[in-house]
Formats: structure tokens, C-alpha cells, sequence
């Protein structure tokens, strides 16, 4: 079970994680326990990576430092945003940035912004459109230029106001995956001429799954992020506001968080466990 060491004061201390309910717990003892909801989304946060990945690690860490006990459950993602939304899960994560008007899913005539509230930024990655290596894309920068293709994006995710405007008003024709590696399929199969996604993420869901070795490099060969991004899309922990301590909540991971950029050590943790795991 993964551990995660924590600062309370000079002293570091060692969490284990136990087994609780369907997820990862610690610290469960604790008088304040929050229950987090997130997704199988490598190469951040992942059952399968090395102690399930950086985001995780961070996570558990700005949590416990501030005395909470910590239960974190992964879902496909619609059904993690529809726990969070509903108010079964206090913290959902990671998000993107949501615009004021972006309606919920769960709640009839609610934005999401009335059901959650977003926390300081940490690092994410550039959401690019991916396409085939060898294959003409009438791409040129502008979402102009792919009005007359399709585009494949995965459910329930919010990908750039502008992008997510014409898919709304079926400017841009899309199919829905479940997840990235389902993306890939459909780009692969010539079911979508595009899809929207973290290369990143691409890669590494190819990285983590069943197929033979050749399998895997040939599908990576095969996907090419094309250029310019559509954006460099900083990561979020979205907080419930179900939950009547909702705004202390979001101010302790606030504080957390910048307290780790004030003194410059969020980037250095996030690569602290990266090569940590690079040496297993």
C-alpha cells in the first residue's frame, strides 16, 4: 500500500495507507475526514504507477499537513464529477478551470461553479488536438480550420470554453469516449480525424496497458500533437459546497499550496517523485 510522508512542524512523518471502503485511506481516525473522488489518469495520478503518481502523493500530503483524515476513491470520471456534484464526495480532482456558465451535469438548472468551488492552480499540461503521423490536418491554429472534421473527446471532461462552444452548438461534430485510450481506438480506426487530449496522458495510458511491447511503440509512433496547443491547462482541486465547511476546506488547501510555491518547493516535489519512481 503506498505511504506518503508529511511535514508537521520539523518533524516528517510516514502515513501508510489502509483499505477503506472501495478506495485509499489515512489518517482515518481523524476528527475532520474528507472523501475525495478522481480518476485513472496517468502520468499524475494512477493505481497502476508508482505510488499512484505525483498528484496523488501531493494530494494526501497538503491534506494530512493540515490535520485531515483522507479517503480517496478513483472513478471513470462522469462518475466522479456526479459523486462531487451530488455532494457524496467533498473534493474532486484534478480539474480544468470552469467558466461561470458551464452547466452541471448532475443538477438540473445549476452551474457547476454553484455546486463547487475551485482552488489555487498547480502544475498540468498543454491540451492539444492529436492527430495521425502521415495524415494531412486542415489545422492551422484556428478552431475555424476543424469545423468540418470530428473531433473525438472523452465524457463528461471540459476541454477550452471556445472548443467546448462549438461542440456545444454542434458547430463541431464529436464522438465520446470513456476515457483516453478509448480516444486513441477511435483516431486509429478513422472513426474521429482528431482527437482533444494530453499528450501525455495518451502516452502514458498506451504505457500502462495490456498490449505487446511492439504493439505499444507502433501506437505511439502513430500519434502526433499538432501545433500550436489549444492551451497549457493548469490543474485544480474543485471543492463541494455541500459540504458546510466547504470554504475553510478550500482555504486549507489554498494555504497549503501556496505556502509550497512561496517557499519554491512545489515544482521540486512534483519532480521529487517523478525520479523517485523513474529509479523503481
Amino acid at each position: 500500500m503506498t505511504t506518503v510522508a508529511y511535514q508537521v512542524g520539523e518533524q516528517t512523518i510516514i502515513a501508510p495507507a489502509v483499505r477503506y471502503e472501495y478506495g485509499y485511506a489515512y489518517n482515518i481516525e481523524a476528527k475532520k475526514r474528507l472523501k475525495l473522488v478522481t480518476l485513472n489518469w496517468p502520468p499524475y495520478i494512477d493505481e497502476s504507477l508508482c505510488n499512484n503518481g505525483w498528484l496523488f502523493q501531493l494530494t494526501v500530503k497538503l491534506l494530512l499537513q493540515k490535520g485531515y483524515g483522507v479517503h480517496i476513491e478513483f472513478f471513470p470520471w462522469a462518475r466522479a464529477l456526479r459523486a462531487a456534484e451530488l455532494g457524496n464526495a467533498d473534493i474532486l480532482f484534478p480539474e480544468y478551470f470552469i467558466d461561470a456558465e458551464v452547466m452541471s451535469e448532475n443538477r438540473q438548472g445549476k452551474t457547476r461553479n454553484d455546486l463547487m468551488a475551485l482552488s489555487t492552480a498547480i502544475p498540468g499540461g498543454n491540451l492539444s488536438l492529436i492527430g495521425l503521423s502521415g495524415r494531412e490536418s486542415n489545422y492551422d491554429g484556428s478552431l475555424e480550420s476543424i469545423k468540418d472534421q470530428t473531433i473525438g473527446v472523452v465524457r463528461s471532461y471540459k476541454n477550452t470554453p471556445e472548443l467546448d462552444k462549438l461542440i456545444n452548438s454542434k458547430q463541431i461534430s464529436t464522438i465520446v469516449a470513456n476515457n483516453e485510450f478509448q480516444q486513441i481506438h477511435l483516431l486509429m480506426n478513422l472513426r474521429v480525424d482528431l482527437i482533444v487530449a494530453d499528450f501525455d496522458v495518451l502516452i502514458a495510458s498506451i504505457e500502462k496497458s495490456q498490449l505487446f511491447e511492439t504493439e505499444k511503440q507502433q501506437m505511439k509512433n502513430a500519434l502526433v500533437a499538432l501545433s500550436p496547443a489549444l492551451a497549457y491547462k493548469p490543474l485544480y482541486y474543485s471543492v463541494s459546497k455541500a459540504n458546510p465547511q466547504w470554504q475553510e476546506i478550500l482555504a486549507d488547501l489554498n494555504n497549503e499550496i501556496n505556502k509550497m510555491k512561496e517557499q519554491d518547493e512545489l515544482l521540486s516535489y512534483i519532480e521529487e517523485k517523478k525520479h523517485q519512481c523513474s529509479r523503481k
